[in-house]
C-alpha cells in the first residue's frame, strides 16, 4: 500500500536521514584523524643533563595551537597531526630548536644556551652590524625592556638602562610631563638635546616621547665617532627607535590592556594654621608690633571648633585628589611570507590629572603599519605609516600658577565655606581650588601627527654586495588650540552670625577666546649606496649617501573678548572691540652628504670612518657648509692565539678608541627655544606710529647687529672603551671614557663690550667649554636549578666646564664662570645662624639684622656682608653621577623585572617666597626656628621675606641655607608577571596568556623630603607620579 506523507513528516524523515549521514560521516573522520595523530613524549634538559622545567614545545604552523610545557622533570607528552609535524622547543636565554617527528615517539632534546654576541645586531647609522664589529660606543635596549614601564611618556622609561643617558624630570602632567635627555651629560650653551631618528628619519616632530612601548623593536644610542655620521645634528648624540616589523608565519594577534592609576610620588607638607599664625605673632613680635592673633585665635585653630572664623586649610589636599584613573589598550596582529610581510598595531591611551573636580586629562589614539615586501629577487620594499591623536584638557591656568598659588595661600582661610561655596580671593584675584576647575575655563589641544616613510632597497644584478637603497618620508603635524577665559565667583564672609556670603567676580573681566592652529609639513629624501664583500679573511663595507629635508611650519592665532554668553565660545561670537590676530611661518631645507667606510680582518682588527658634509641657512655662503668626521677602531684581542691559550678564561675582550668631529647650528633664544633667525642679517621690529596725512604708519628699528663672520659650532669627541665577557658569557663588562670639547660656541659679548648703542650685539664664535667622564656597564645572567635570573648595573659621571667665557672685566676669581660648570649661581655661604646677640655684634653683617638670621661668610674679610661675598657654586641643578640597576628572575611560569635609578651631584634651592606673609611656610622651618626660648640652633628664625635682607627675592640673594642635594634613589619600574602555559589555554586558541602588575617610582630615597628631587627648584611644577597598573597580555 502506498504511504502518502505529508510536508512536516517529509522534513521529519529527512531530518533524520541527514543526522544518521553526518554522524557516519564525523566517524569516519575522527577514525582517519586518529589513525593519523601519534603521541610523542620525551625529555628536555641542558648540556649538562639537568631537566628544564617549563619548556615550551609546540606544534609549527599548526591549524590549531597544539602545544605543551615541560613538567618538573623536564618531561612532556603532546599529541601530534602526523609524521611531518616539526616540534618547536623554545625557552628563555636558550637557542630555540625545531625537530620533524618523523616515525619518533621519543624525543629527548637538549637545549643550548644563547650565545647573542656573535649574531647579534645593532642599529647604526644608516644601517645595522654585528656588535662584535663595532668600533664606536653604542649602547641599545630591547622594546621589551622599555615596556615594562607604566608611564604614557616614552622618555619617562629610558632613564637608569644604559650608560651615557643622563635624564631628569622635572614635571610630570598629562599631555606633558617628559624626562629631558642628556647624552654623556652637557657639552653646549646652545640646545643640549639628542637627534631622534625613527626608522631611519631623523628629528621627526613629536620626537620619542608618544611612541607606543609596544610598537619598539630596539632602541639604541649612539655617542662618539659612531654619530658623527649625521654631522651637525649629532653634536648631542643621536638616539636610533626600530619598530616593530611583521615575521614570516601566520598572522598572530595580540592584545595587551592594562588599568591603573597614579598619585603624587610627594607634595610639600606646609605649616598648618596654628603653626603659621604663631610664626605671623613671632614676626610681629621681632618688628617691634603686637602679635595680630590672640591666645584663644590660636587655640580655635588649633582645635578646629569655628570652621568659620577659624579654618585650617591644607591647600595641597583641598586642590589635589588622593588617586587619578589611567588606562591602556594594545592590539597588534603580524604574519606574513617569505614574500611579504605586515605589522599593524592600533593603541589608545589614558589618564586624569591629579586635580579635583578638574577636566585635567591625557588621551591618545594610534595606528601604526609597516609593510615589507619582496618584489623580486633584486627589489624590496617597504611602507611605515604612523597616525596619532592626542587630545589633551587643562584648565585655564597653567600649572605654574595653580601650584605657585598653592603654596602662596595662607591656610587660615578656608578653601570653601562650610556651606560648599569656594573661599575668598587668597591673591591676585586667585583660589587654588577653583583655578583647578573648569570654572575658570578650559584650555585644549588636539595634535594630529601623519607619518609616512617609503623605503625601496635594490640589489645591483652582476655586482656581489652592491646595493641602492632609497628612502622617502612625508609627515605633517597639526596642533589645534582652543583656551577660552572666564570670570569665576569666589565668596568672602564679613563675621556676620547668619554667615550670609558676599560673592565677587575674579579673574578676567571679561570671556576670552583664544584658538590657534599650528601647522608643520616635513618631507626627506635619501639615497644610499652600500657596498658589503668579503674576500677570504678581509671583509670590507662602504656608505655613501646623500640627503635632503624641509621643514615647513605656520602658525595662524586668533583673540576675542566680550561674549554674551559662555555657551556661545566661537570666534565669530566675541566683539571686534580688543580683538587680536596674528600670523607667522618659517621654512628651512638640507642638503647633506655622508658616507661610511669600514675593514675587518677576521673580525679581529677593524677599522672605521665616517663623515657629513652639511650646509646650514644660518650662516654666510663662505661658511655654510662644514665637514664632520670621524674615525674609529677595534682589537678583539680574545681571537688572538696566545690569547685563547693564555687568558682563555676572558671568553670575549674587545678595545676600540675613536675620535670624530659634529658640528651644531643650533642656537637657543632668551626664552631656550629654537631660535631660527639668520645671524649675519640684519633684524628689524615695528616702532611706534606716526601720522602721515590720514593714516598711522609704523616705523622699523633695528633690534640687532649682524655678524657676518660667524660660523659652525664644533665638538670634539675622544673615546676609549673596553668591552669583557668572563665565565662562559654570564659576565659582562663594558666600560668608557669620554672628552668632549666644544669650540667656536656662539656667546653674547656682553660684559666686556658695554652694550651703549641700545642694540642687540651679535652672537659670536668665541666661547668653550669641555666635558668628560666615564661610564660602565656590568651584567650577569645565570640559572640557579629552576630559577633564571639577570642582573645589570649602568653608571656614567660626567663633569663639564667653561674654559672661555667674556667675563666682566675685575670681578674675583671666585666669582668667575670660566672653570665651572655651565649654568652655575652665585650665593652667598650660610654658617649658622646668629644665636646670639653678642655673636650678632662680633661677625660682619648687614644692616638691620637681628639674632635668628642666618650667618654668612665674610668671603674677601672685608669686615662687609655684600655682592662681593657671593660665590659661584661648582654645581647645578643637572646630576654629575647617574646610575640604574635591573634585575630579572623566573621561576617556572613567574617572571619578575625591577628598575632602580639613582643620581648624585646636583642641587636645588627651595625658593624663599615660600615663607613671610605673601605665603604660608613649609613644615621644617616651624619645626626647626631658631626663637628666643630656643636660640642654640642651626635654623634660621621666622621672618617676613619683604622686610629681612637675606629672604629677598631675586637670584642674587640665593644662600646656601635653603640649598638642598638631590642625591636620590629610586625603585623606578616593577613588574611581576604570570604566564599561562597550560595545554587547556592552547587548545582555545591561545598562544601565549600573562598577567602582570607593575609600578613606577615606588617609592625614593633621598634628603630633599620637601618635594622630589628631580623637581625643578621652583617647586612649582606638576609633581611627579608613582603609579599602579594591572595588566593581561593574550596571543591568538
Amino acid at each position: 500500500m502506498n504511504e502518502t506523507l505529508t510536508v512536516n513528516e517529509m522534513k521529519t524523515k529527512l531530518k533524520q536521514h541527514l543526522s544518521k549521514f553526518l554522524m557516519f560521516l564525523f566517524f569516519m573522520l575522527c577514525t582517519a584523524s586518529i589513525s593519523a595523530q601519534k603521541t610523542v613524549r620525551g625529555t628536555v634538559s641542558d648540556v649538562n643533563g639537568e631537566p628544564l622545567i617549563g619548556v615550551n614545545v609546540v606544534v609549527k604552523n599548526a591549524a590549531t595551537a597544539l602545544g605543551t610545557v615541560t613538567d618538573v622533570d623536564g618531561q612532556y607528552s603532546l599529541e601530534v597531526p602526523g609524521e611531518n609535524s616539526i616540534l618547536v622547543f623554545s625557552y628563555i636565554g636558550y637557542n630555540t630548536v625545531e625537530v620533524t617527528v618523523g616515525t619518533q615517539t621519543i624525543i629527548d632534546q637538549t637545549l643550548t644556551e644563547e650565545t647573542q654576541l656573535i649574531d647579534e645586531l645593532v642599529v647604526v647609522g644608516y644601517g645595522v652590524q654585528k656588535k662584535v664589529t663595532v668600533t664606536g660606543a653604542v649602547a641599545s635596549v630591547s622594546g621589551n625592556e622599555l615596556k615594562v614601564s607604566p608611564t604614557t611618556n616614552l622618555s619617562n622609561a629610558v632613564v637608569g638602562r644604559m650608560p651615557g643617558v643622563i635624564g631628569f624630570q622635572r614635571s610630570d602632567e598629562p599631555g606633558g610631563g617628559g624626562t629631558t635627555l642628556r647624552i654623556r651629560g652637557t657639552n653646549t650653551l646652545g640646545s643640549k638635546d639628542p637627534l631622534i631618528v625613527v626608522d631611519g628619519v631623523p628629528g621627526r616632530a613629536g620626537g620619542l616621547n608618544r611612541i607606543n612601548p609596544n610598537e619598539i623593536e630596539s632602541m639604541s644610542v649612539l655617542k662618539d665617532a659612531s654619530a658623527a655620521i649625521y654631522g651637525s645634528r649629532a653634536a648631542n648624540g643621536v638616539i636610533l627607535i626600530t619598530t616593530k616589523r611583521g615575521k614570516e608565519g601566520k598572522p598572530t594577534i595580540t592584545y595587551t590592556g592594562n588599568m591603573g592609576f597614579s598619585q603624587p610620588t610627594r607634595i610639600p607638607e606646609l605649616a598648618n594654621a596654628f603653626e603659621y599664625a604663631t610664626m605671623v605673632n613671632e614676626i610681629d613680635k621681632y618688628s617691634g608690633r603686637e602679635p595680630r592673633y590672640s591666645q584663644e585665635d590660636l587655640r580655635l585653630w588649633q582645635d578646629g571648633s569655628d570652621p568659620w572664623g577659624h579654618p585650617d586649610t591644607d591647600w595641597y589636599r583641598e586642590t589635589i585628589k588622593n588617586v587619578s584613573p589611567m588606562y591602556r589598550h594594545d592590539v597588534s596582529i603580524t604574519g606574513g611570507s617569505d614574500r611579504y610581510k605586515f605589522y599593524v598595531s592600533l593603541a589608545a591611551n589614558g589618564e586624569d590629572g591629579i586635580y579635583k573636580n578638574s577636566a585635567n586629562r591625557y588621551d591618545q589614539y594610534s595606528t601604526r603599519v609597516n609593510l615589507d615586501m619582496k618584489v623580486n629577487d633584486y627589489l624590496d620594499m617597504s611602507y611605515g605609516s604612523v597616525n596619532r591623536l592626542q587630545v589633551t584638557n587643562y584648565p585655564a591656568r597653567g600649572a605654574t600658577d595653580i601650584f605657585s598659588s598653592m603654596v602662596r595661600s595662607k591656610p587660615i582661610l578656608p578653601a570653601y565655606w562650610p556651606t560648599g561655596e569656594p573661599g575668598p580671593d587668597i591673591e591676585y584675584g586667585d583660589n587654588p581650588v577653583v583655578r583647578a576647575t573648569p570654572a575658570t575655563g578650559k584650555d585644549l589641544h588636539k595634535a594630529y601627527y601623519i607619518q609616512n616613510t617609503l623605503r625601496a632597497t635594490l640589489k645591483i644584478p652582476g655586482v656581489e654586495g652592491l646595493s641602492l637603497i632609497g628612502t622617502a618620508s612625508y609627515d605633517q603635524h597639526f596642533h589645534n588650540r582652543r583656551r577660552f577665559e572666564t570670570p569665576f565667583t569666589l565668596y568672602t564672609w564679613d563675621g556676620n552670625p547668619e554667615h550670609k556670603l558676599t560673592p565677587s567676580l575674579k579673574g578676567v573681566s571679561q570671556p576670552v577666546l583664544e584658538e590657534r592652529r599650528d601647522e608643520q609639513t616635513d618631507w626627506m629624501t635619501n639615497l644610499v649606496v652600500n657596498y658589503d664583500r668579503s674576500m677570504g679573511d678581509h671583509n670590507f663595507g662602504a656608505t655613501l649617501g646623500i640627503e635632503a629635508q624641509s621643514n615647513e611650519w605656520r602658525r595662524v592665532r586668533a583673540t576675542r573678548k566680550y561674549f554674551i554668553s559662555d555657551a556661545l565660545d566661537e570666534i565669530n561670537n566675541g566683539s571686534v572691540t580688543d580683538m587680536e590676530t596674528e600670523g607667522y611661518s618659517w621654512k628651512e631645507s638640507r642638503v647633506n652628504y655622508f658616507g661610511r667606510v669600514n675593514y675587518n680582518y677576521l673580525e679581529k682588527y677593524l677599522f672605521e670612518f665616517v663623515y657629513r658634509y652639511d650646509g646650514s641657512y644660518r650662516f654666510p655662503k663662505d661658511k655654510r657648509y662644514g665637514f664632520f668626521p670621524g674615525v674609529s677602531a677595534a682589537w678583539r684581542a680574545s681571537e688572538e692565539d696566545f690569547w685563547k691559550e693564555n687568558l682563555g678564561f676572558i671568553n670575549y675582550f674587545k678595545l676600540r678608541g675613536s675620535v670624530s668631529q659634529t658640528g651644531s647650528d643650533y642656537l637657543l633664544d632668551t626664552d631656550g627655544n629654537l631660535d631660527r633667525s639668520i645671524q649675519y642679517l640684519n633684524t628689524y621690529g615695528f616702532g611706534t606710529e606716526y601720522m602721515f596725512g590720514t593714516t598711522f604708519q609704523k616705523t622699523l628699528y633695528p633690534t640687532r647687529t649682524p655678524n657676518p663672520n660667524i660660523t659652525w659650532e664644533v665638538g670634539t669627541t675622544y673615546d676609549l672603551g673596553l668591552e669583557f665577557k668572563f665565565l662562559d658569557n654570564r659576565l659582562s663588562l663594558e666600560t668608557d671614557l669620554f672628552h668632549h670639547k666644544r669650540t667656536n660656541m656662539l656667546i653674547y659679548r656682553n660684559a666686556s663690550l658695554p652694550q651703549i648703542s641700545g642694540i642687540t650685539l651679535p652672537r659670536e664664535n668665541i666661547g668653550e667649554m669641555q666635558n668628560r667622564g666615564i661610564e660602565g656597564l656590568i651584567s650577569w645572567a645565570d640559572r640557579a636549578g629552576k630559577v633564571q635570573y639577570d642582573v645589570s648595573f649602568n653608571m656614567t659621571y660626567a663633569k663639564n666646564k667653561l674654559l672661555f667665557w667674556d667675563e666682566t672685566p675685575g670681578i674675583p676669581d671666585y666669582q668667575k664662570r670660566t672653570g665651572k660648570p655651565v649654568n652655575t649661581e652665585l650665593w652667598y655661604i650660610a654658617d649658622g645662624v646668629f644665636n646670639t646677640q653678642e655673636e650678632l655684634d662680633s661677625y660682619p653683617h648687614w644692616a638691620n639684622a637681628r639674632t635668628g638670621d642666618i650667618k654668612f661668610v665674610d668671603i674677601n674679610d672685608d669686615g662687609v656682608i655684600n655682592a662681593d661675598d657671593r660665590v659661584r657654586s661648582d654645581k647645578n641643578s643637572e646630576p654629575r653621577f647617574v646610575f640604574g640597576l635591573t634585575a630579572g628572575l623566573s621561576w617556572n611560569n613567574f617572571d619578575l623585572r625591577a628598575l632602580f635609578q639613582g643620581a648624585t651631584g646636583g642641587i636645588t634651592y627651595i625658593w624663599r617666597e615660600r615663607a613671610g606673609e605673601a605665603g604660608n611656610y613649609y613644615k621644617f622651618m616651624y619645626k626647626n626656628r631658631w626663637t628666643e626660648e630656643n636660640p642654640m640652633v642651626e635654623h634660621p628664625r621666622a621672618y617676613n621675606r619683604e622686610n629681612e635682607y637675606w629672604a629677598k627675592q631675586g637670584t642674587d640673594q640665593k644662600n646656601t641655607y635653603y640649598q638642598f642635594k638631590t642625591d636620590y634613589l629610586r625603585l623606578k619600574n616593577m613588574e611581576i608577571g604570570y604566564t599561562f602555559n597550560f595545554p587547556a589555554v592552547r587548545n582555545v586558541g591561545i598562544q601565549d596568556l600573562r598577567v602582570y602588575v607593575n609600578g613606577s617610582n615606588i617609592f625614593t630615597i633621598d634628603n630633599v623630603k620637601v618635594q622630589d628631587p628631580e623637581a625643578n627648584d621652583t617647586g612649582r611644577e606638576y609633581p611627579q607620579r608613582r603609579i599602579w597598573n594591572a595588566g593581561v597580555s593574550i596571543t591568538f
